[in-house]
């Protein structure tokens, strides 16, 4: 399976939040400061559009759990929110191996 690059991971992930905001009506941005590079792929997190421009908690989505874009192939597996995003990026790792 071929290896993709950060600039092709970001592109899946970007059309993958365009799906969302379609689902659920909101304008949807990757939050790029907060993108974590592991050997198996990135780890995008995002949140609305409004709320990062503008800061207001009314605005903040909730439930919007982070999303990784695997490097062999860019494959997207949603984490979850109930536990902290260490924990999910650790089991993602054990069931690659």
């Amino acid at each position: 399976m071929r290896k993709i690059s950060l600039d092709e991971a970001q592109d899946i992930a970007s059309e993958y939040l365009c799906k969302l905001e379609k689902e659920i009506g909101v304008s949807l941005r990757l939050v790029d400061s907060e993108t974590i590079e592991k050997p198996f792929g990135w780890v995008f997190f995002y949140n609305s559009e409004e709320y990062l421009r503008q800061g207001n908690f009314r605005d903040m989505l909730t439930g919007n759990a982070p999303f990784i874009v695997d490097v062999n192939g860019g494959s997207i597996h949603v984490t979850g929110t109930a536990k902290p995003i260490d924990e999910y990026i650790a089991e993602y790792e054990s069931d690659r191996r």
